[in-house]
């Protein structure tokens, strides 16, 4: 099950025209009329989408500009970034978001503010990303290798579904204590049917 802010997250990203009002907010903080007129959809559509990113906390209210047309006009300002990590194999299932607000005490290591050297400094970034992505490509095969086995051995070992259900669950997480506490059992309980997968 997911928790409540990444099926938040999910629905908000869902729709392209929320997707697109992000990608604007990032350039610049900004107000519903503003951009509807650059997205090229009607206010009121503009705004029930931003509705739905307030709620979501991808975005936040920052202040109000007067309007010649009558009612003050909000201004919005993106909020609540992260990164999203979906990993879907064969034997598991894992959706992750890591909050990625700036760190103001993150050094950059590069001193200069040319453009030339900054875009230089992006693209080792980039490279590094790319190279640890590769990485944990190949770690997440081994861990769906791994869990094959295991899911064979629990297939095997543990005939009645409510076992099952826990020695699964405990490969989920790894953790007797949030095992047990999921299912409202003793952790001595959740040790007794472990046991069954390290024989």
């Amino acid at each position: 099950m997911f928790d409540e802010d990444i099926e938040d997250f999910f629905e908000a990203l869902e729709n392209n025209t929320r997707r697109e009002i992000l990608r604007r907010l990032i350039r610049d903080d900004t107000y519903a009329f503003e951009m509807s007129r650059m997205i090229g959809v009607s206010q009121q559509a503009i705004n029930k989408q931003l509705e739905m990113l307030l709620r979501a906390n991808l975005i936040s209210v920052v202040g109000v500009v007067p309007s010649s047309s009558g009612a003050s006009r909000k201004i919005y300002r993106p909020t609540g970034f992260s990164t999203m990590v979906v990993d879907y194999s064969r034997n598991f299932f894992e959706v992750r978001r890591y909050p990625i607000e700036t760190d103001q005490n993150m050094k950059v290591e590069i001193d200069s503010d040319r453009g030339s050297d900054l875009i230089v400094h992006l693209k080792n970034i980039n490279q590094k990303i790319e190279e640890i992505m590769l990485q944990r490509e190949k770690l997440v095969k081994k861990k769906d290798i791994v869990l094959g086995k295991l899911n064979q051995k629990v297939a095997e070992l543990a005939p009645d579904p409510v076992t099952r259900e826990i020695l699964t669950t405990f490969l989920d997480n790894l953790s007797v204590k949030e095992t047990a506490q999921k299912f409202g059992l003793p952790e001595d309980f959740i040790n007794e049917k472990i046991k069954k997968l390290i024989i």
